[in-house]
């Protein structure tokens, strides 16, 4: 079953008077369950990608449809999704318990069914010793840890992920792979998560889609580009 499908879809941003194409007619889908991960450099149009998937996107043309809605007509507040970037975004002045308790808080979640499920998650993710303290106390890979535990609290049908190791120590962002596996393997959520890296793409993904400037230039599993891959951006990869 198709969770996230595009057809023939682009995106613009505008620049003082102008329309600058940043997503161009692409089209692909993510089935339910699956791990997807789109490789491009900076400004190949990963992020507005995402955007556009949360609804985010202002100017486009084609067709998104995610979980058999229209993305015009799509409810980021109802959408059974969740968004993990880059830039964590903890809310400095609450509890780790409070962070990962929010979007239950704001789906005003009674108070029993906060507490077993923010306790469920935290030892899901590691933090479970860390829930009464605050983010000014934690580590860099402590914050990802609970930006993931805040974003799987809610049970989501579809993760995205924006990047979201890449101002992370090198050596924690192995762990931080492996705990995102694991999640998938065990939430069965539909995951579509963005990078540069392509050693990240894949380590993680069940299929890699290649983006260059804002188009989609090959696709296929890790085993099939590896052997088979064209792009310039894989090519040079497997010489290093």
């Amino acid at each position: 079953m198709k969770i996230i499908e595009f057809k023939n879809f682009s995106c613009y941003y505008k620049q003082k008077k102008e329309y600058i194409k940043a997503i161009d007619d692409i089209s692909f889908s993510v089935d339910s369950g699956e791990f997807v991960v789109v490789i491009g450099e900076s400004g190949s149009g990963k992020t507005t990608l995402l955007k556009a998937c949360l609804g985010l996107a202002n100017f486009f043309e084609g067709d998104l449809v995610i979980n058999g809605v229209p993305i015009e007509n799509f409810d980021l507040k109802t959408g059974n999704c969740a968004y993990v970037r880059q830039e964590i975004g903890l809310y400095p002045n609450l509890t780790v318990y409070e962070n990962i308790a929010f979007p239950l808080r704001v789906m005003k979640t009674p108070q029993a069914e906060v507490d077993e499920r923010v306790k469920k998650i935290a030892k899901r993710v590691g933090v479970e010793m860390l829930l009464t303290r605050k983010p000014k106390q934690l580590s860099g890979g402590q914050h990802q840890r609970i930006a993931i535990a805040r974003a799987l609290v809610k049970n989501p049908r579809i993760i995205y992920f924006d990047e979201p190791f890449s101002n992370v120590d090198p050596l924690l962002r192995s762990d931080l792979r492996l705990l995102v596996k694991q999640i998938h393997k065990t939430f069965k959520p539909t995951i579509l998560f963005v990078t540069h890296d392509l050693g990240e793409a894949f380590t993680l993904a069940d299929r890699i889609i290649v983006l260059e400037n804002g188009k989609v230039v090959e696709e296929g599993t890790p085993d099939y580009l590896e052997k088979n891959g064209q792009s310039e951006l894989v090519k040079e990869f497997f010489k290093r």
